[in-house]
């Protein structure tokens, strides 16, 4: 506790054996001078008293008649730091004034403040992901009976949540994504919802035992094909994640976001979406019945740089539902029996492996084309006119391969070109009307932080 005020001053209409009164009855043996309206005059330690009376001055006197003018102290503003040198001078007692020069307290070493404890907002983090190979491999009534392998890498676009405890049991769920707020009063009551988005279907796998309000905002469109809805869900994880003492780890996150987004939610899917964005980086993931296995890639950053310059998104200009897309690639596959088109890709996927960890970029690429050919002949609705225009203008041009990333029918188009030729690539597709960016890679996978509110 901060000293009391009382405990150190008298007013200038006060005598000496007051302020000695004053000065005795406390081991700072200070006492401080204020006028009428509390602005602090100066100051009377037992050095000044004793000085004073033997110079011939007398206990009846005013304090006025000795008083030290001579003092320190601060604003009310003043900082820890400030005051610990303070104090580290040899200061015993630090007044401390607003901006009127009124005395507000007085600090002393033994009675100095710790900072108060503010709310602490916790946050996280989940990139997106770009698929080279092996995409439908990952679903389970494929690799169930057979091997899947899918070669992907985590990008920087994120999804972005912020969590903050409540001490009321409600809960608040917002989404810039989609512009919605989900409120409900208790998480009985959203276990109990008949309608459950995305977000609160996380929640409902957590099942976290107290209140909170949930922030939560991408970097990318809705329907990307850049596996978004897991980067949202990895990232709402991660968030809860930062407040636990026994931290999940990256397999447990993801394979919490696969349960929310797949099971309980109910979208379609595979599982390479929800192991990018929780791993980051550069991953072959290998799918079996009895184990996933994330193998990740360690490449030299010269061969990590020319691919992000030899990368282009290309935006479709429509965005696409991936769930229904998987159920009808999920149909597709039931029906034709067709093995081939699937374990082509996973061979592809090992192969273009072996490719990027030798830095043979231009083989890469190529690959690229190849993946996209098994992927639309696994299903004539992966592409439509606009892609293929896309696709045809770019390889026109001079790119080497391409393929959609996702389910397929939009999203975003994956184009690789040497860098010769980029900006004719870029200028072909420009004339298209086709929005561009560049691919910057994200080593880290989902990650957590706090930091204190003001």
């Amino acid at each position: 506790m901060l000293a009391k005020i009382v405990d150190f001053i008298l007013g200038p209409d006060r005598n000496l054996l007051d302020a000695i009164k004053i000065i005795e009855s406390h081991r700072i043996q200070t006492a401080f001078i204020v006028d009428g309206q509390g602005v602090l005059i100066g100051r009377l330690t037992n050095d000044d008293v004793r000085r004073f009376l033997l110079d011939g001055g007398k206990t009846s006197q005013s304090v006025m008649d000795c008083v030290n003018r001579t003092f320190r102290a601060v604003p009310i503003s003043a900082s820890k730091q400030e005051l610990l040198k303070l104090f580290d001078l040899g200061f015993a007692a630090i007044p401390r004034i607003d901006d009127k020069g009124r005395i507000v307290d007085v600090v002393t070493a033994d009675s100095l403040p710790t900072e108060g404890e503010l709310q602490v907002v916790a946050r996280a983090r989940a990139p997106a992901r770009i698929s080279f190979a092996g995409g439908g491999t990952d679903l389970t009534r494929y690799f169930y009976e057979r091997e899947g392998a899918v070669l992907n890498a985590a990008i920087a676009l994120y999804s972005t949540a912020t969590l903050t405890l409540k001490s009321a049991p409600s809960i608040d769920i917002y989404s810039q994504d989609t512009g919605k707020h989900e409120h409900y009063d208790s998480l009985g009551e959203l276990l109990d919802s008949p309608i459950k988005g995305l977000l609160s279907s996380v929640i409902a796998v957590l099942r976290p035992a107290f209140g909170f309000e949930l922030f939560v905002h991408s970097d990318f469109p809705v329907g990307s094909g850049l596996g978004g809805s897991s980067a949202v869900a990895t990232a709402v994880i991660a968030v809860f994640n930062e407040l636990r003492i026994d931290r999940w780890s990256p397999y447990q996150v993801a394979e919490l976001a696969f349960h929310a987004e797949r099971l309980y939610f109910g979208v379609a899917g595979g599982w390479q979406d929800q192991y990018a964005s929780a791993f980051g980086g550069f991953n072959l993931i290998e799918f079996g019945s009895e184990e996933n296995f994330v193998n990740t890639i360690r490449l030299a950053p010269d061969v990590v740089n020319e691919l992000e310059e030899c990368l282009i998104l290309c935006h479709t200009g429509v965005d696409r539902n991936s769930g229904r897309l998987h159920a009808q690639l999920r149909d597709e596959f039931q029906k034709q029996k067709r093995d081939e088109p699937h374990e082509m890709l996973t061979a592809l996927s090992r192969r273009m492996h072996r490719y990027l960890m030798r830095g043979e970029l231009k083989d890469f690429g190529s690959c690229l084309n190849e993946a996209w050919t098994l992927k639309i002949q696994m299903s004539p609705n992966v592409s439509n006119e606009r892609i293929n225009e896309l696709y045809a203008a770019a390889r026109s041009a001079g790119a080497l391969g391409g393929k959609l990333l996702g389910a397929g029918d939009g999203g975003f188009f994956l184009v690789f070109v040497e860098t010769l030729h980029r900006r004719s690539v870029t200028e072909s597709l420009h004339k298209l009307g086709i929005q561009m960016r560049s691919v910057r890679f994200e080593q880290r996978g989902a990650y957590s932080w706090r930091t204190r509110t003001t």
